[in-house]
């Protein structure tokens, strides 16, 4: 399972060079992914490099109208996740619903200007990614570790300014990236339906993910797991601020294996912090003793951890589907 959640090669038959047989490498995705255990098994793409502009949000509302909220938030087609997070040991009142909204570039502003409006009148922070120092995260199920990869992906990177626009795919380019973010073929040969339903030759389909792995715009094409099935139940998303060098702590907080993403976003006036960080165990003791020891040793102060306490949506994005 590790090894396809690092993601395969695209070539005619990409499970040939692995541990164990193809056919059974094919077999296993099939009865896992009938467990339940894999959410899907396709592309998994760089937003912003397809035009996208995907941005981190943090409702404040109160208790009684958080099912309301993230019932109306949920139904957004631009939304992938949702999740009510509350911070461990603390009474202070934070934003409690946090989700992920991504949408073209062009259309973003208006697009959030209209979620806002109907939200009401509770504070919405708007907490983009300045930097992002770890993604595309590996979950090990035999140790319950995570793994950190890096292709298709640059690590410790400022995110650029520029963005490039959704024209500068063509047609057949977005058909492509429909057909692969959801999920692929189970079969040995998982690129041959799209290669035929895009009526394009197969070595030219393969060429093209590969140009695209290379540039990242694809970052992968793997299994992506269920990772509450498959035991990670404790999601902790920990904040801290930070007084000196946001890159240097940024790196030596991605080096620890147990944090799965990390990113620096702009403080807000009323949420102080800029360097943001997941973490998953099996239980919220584990998960808050872990926090304390990540803290510690990467010499990071008055930070808070956040419990992602309920799961109102997580979905892979739809791309070029408006």
């Amino acid at each position: 399972m590790t090894v396809l959640q690092r993601g395969i090669t695209p070539l005619e038959r990409p499970f040939r060079n692995l541990a164990l047989p193809e056919d059974d490498a094919v077999d296993f995705l099939r009865r896992v992914r009938g467990e339940g255990l894999v959410r899907r098994f396709g592309g998994v793409f760089d937003a912003r490099r397809l035009g996208y502009r995907s941005v981190l949000c943090a409702l404040d509302v109160a208790p009684e109208h958080i099912e309301e909220k993230a019932s109306l938030i949920a139904s957004h087609p631009g939304v992938t996740h949702c999740y009510e997070r509350c911070p461990l040991g603390r009474a202070q009142r934070y934003p409690s619903l946090w989700f992920t909204l991504a949408m073209l570039d062009d259309v973003f502003d208006k697009g959030f200007q209209t979620l806002r409006k109907q939200l009401g009148s509770n504070r919405l922070l708007l907490l983009p990614a300045i930097r992002r120092f770890k993604i595309d995260v590996v979950f090990d199920l035999r140790t319950r570790n995570r793994d950190e990869i890096v292709p298709g992906t640059h690590a410790f990177s400022r995110l650029p300014e520029q963005i490039p626009q959704a024209d500068c795919f063509t047609d057949r380019d977005r058909d492509l990236v429909r057909l692969l973010d959801q999920q692929l073929p189970l079969s040995t040969r998982p690129f041959d339906p799209i290669a035929q339903q895009l009526d394009m030759p197969l070595p030219d389909l393969l060429a093209r993910l590969q140009i695209w792995l290379d540039e990242g715009v694809l970052r992968r094409i793997a299994v992506i797991l269920h990772h509450l099935d498959a035991g990670f139940k404790a999601n902790g998303m920990c904040v801290w601020p930070v007084a000196g060098d946001q890159v240097h702590a940024g790196r030596r907080l991605a080096a620890r294996p147990e944090v799965t993403h990390c990113y620096q976003r702009p403080r807000q006036p009323d949420f102080p912090f800029d360097l943001y960080a997941m973490i998953h165990t099996g239980n919220w003791p584990a998960t808050r003793a872990l926090f304390e020891e990540i803290s510690a040793a990467c010499n990071l102060t008055d930070g808070l951890l956040f419990g992602s306490y309920r799961e109102f949506k997580k979905i892979s994005m739809k791309y070029f589907s408006e």
